[in-house]
This record gives structure tokens, C-alpha cells and sequence, in this order.
């Protein structure tokens, strides 16, 4: 059994019908088997899935704008040095004015590239976004072999992240291959993990367990959150 811990400190508004056949589902002992989280996983999957390709292409520049500037206004983001961010797929929150505008303030970025096991992400710098991309699996964007400069996570001291569904205590859904969490416990606590999403990604709870590793900061168009536990400590 994968013990999941639900907030007694939150009052759950059960304002889509995904969250109330979510929690609806749950044994209130606060356990629930690792079968019942995947298959929940999977279904908030499906529906973010189809929701984001519903946006337009207009309204999805517009938040991605509007999400790139309340980045722009984090302390931690100003005082960045290296800042790893994903390339996006079209039907994600546009990343592209994200890399520009770090690479013009002179940060160091540095884009996710899979090893060539598949199975874990590397750190690849890259020296503008006019270089040569191919599409890896998966479907995402990495730099062209010969643009490819692998460097250590040590450098990273900031990291936008993707994802499906996250909730106001930093838990995250992403696609399935468990590449993130696997890559936010090979760095240190201390560097910034920011999620950037669209509102209709945010859940008052998703279901997580231990093996899931939460983001700091969640960035939507029309806010930015601190992520805090059920006790109001900061993630």
C-alpha cells in the first residue's frame, strides 16, 4: 500500500466533476492502493489532454505570455544563474520567450535531453534558440547532436518544469515516465523548482505518493503560488 495523506486543514471545493469522482474514489483512511492513484493519474491525464488541445492558438500565447512575465517578476528567477527549462510541445505552455529573455539577461540555460539508455534526462546548454532542433521521443524537441553540451545539475539553480496537474501543495502529474522525479532527486533541495501551467491544470488535491517529488512554485496566467504542505511549511 501506498499511503496517501490527505489535508484535513482543507476544505475541498468539489467544483469539476474529475475532483469528485477523484476524491469520491478514496477510502477515507487516508490509504489508497497504487493501482487506484495510477488509473486516477490517468484519467486527469486524459482530460488535461483534451482541454489543452481545445485552446486556441491566440489565447494559448496569451496566457503563455502572461504566465513568462509573472516568471519574470520572481526574486528567484532574478537572481538565477542557470536556469533549465523544457522545450514545449505545441499544446504545452509556450516556453520559447522564457529562453530568450534568459539567454538576453545572460543566464546560463539548459534544455532537457534524454541519456541514450532512455531512461533518464541530461542537462544539454544551449547557446540561443536559433540553433538546429530534432524531435526525440516522445515527441519533444533536443538540440541537434552538434549543438549538444552536456553539463552537470550542479549548475542549476532554477528549473521550469511541465506537466499535466498540480495541486497548491507542490504535487505534480506529469506524463507518465517518472523523468522528473527522478532528475529533481539527483539536485539539491535548495534550487527552485517552478511549475508553469494553465489554470484549468490546477486541482485542489491530485494523488501522489512517496516516489512523486513536489515543485516550489506554480505559475498560472492570472497567478504565481508558493507551495506550502498541509502544515504551511514552504516545499
Amino acid at each position: 500500500m501506498i499511503s496517501l495523506c490527505l489535508p484535513v486543514c482543507i476544505k475541498v471545493v468539489l467544483d469539476t466533476k474529475i475532483e469528485r469522482d477523484y476524491l469520491m474514489g478514496f477510502d477515507m483512511t487516508l490509504a489508497v492502493n497504487s493501482e487506484s492513484i495510477a488509473k486516477t493519474k490517468i484519467a486527469i491525464r486524459k482530460t488535461i489532454i483534451q482541454k489543452r488541445e481545445e485552446l486556441g492558438d491566440l489565447e494559448k500565447d496569451e496566457k503563455s505570455l502572461s504566465i513568462a512575465q509573472r516568471l519574470f517578476g520572481m526574486d528567484e528567477f532574478k537572481k538565477s544563474k542557470t536556469v533549465f527549462c523544457f522545450l514545449s510541445t505545441s499544446f504545452e505552455v509556450q516556453t520559447e520567450r522564457i529562453i530568450r529573455e534568459s539567454l538576453r539577461l545572460g543566464k546560463q540555460v539548459l534544455v532537457p535531453l534524454l541519456d541514450p539508455g532512455g531512461e533518464n534526462l541530461q542537462a544539454s546548454r544551449i547557446p540561443s534558440m536559433d540553433i538546429d532542433f530534432v524531435i526525440g521521443e516522445y515527441g519533444v524537441r533536443q538540440p541537434a547532436p552538434k549543438f549538444r553540451d552536456i553539463v552537470p545539475f550542479s549548475n542549476i539553480d532554477f528549473v521550469v518544469v511541465p506537466g499535466l496537474a498540480f495541486d497548491n501543495f507542490g504535487n505534480r502529474i506529469g506524463y507518465g515516465g517518472g523523468f522528473y522525479d527522478k532528475f529533481f532527486k539527483k539536485i539539491t533541495r535548495d534550487v527552485s523548482r517552478v511549475a508553469v501551467s494553465y489554470d484549468f491544470q490546477l486541482f485542489n488535491l491530485v494523488p501522489h505518493s512517496d516516489l512523486d517529488e513536489p515543485v516550489h512554485f506554480l505559475i498560472t496566467e492570472t497567478k504565481a503560488l508558493r507551495c506550502r504542505d498541509v502544515s504551511g511549511v514552504e516545499v
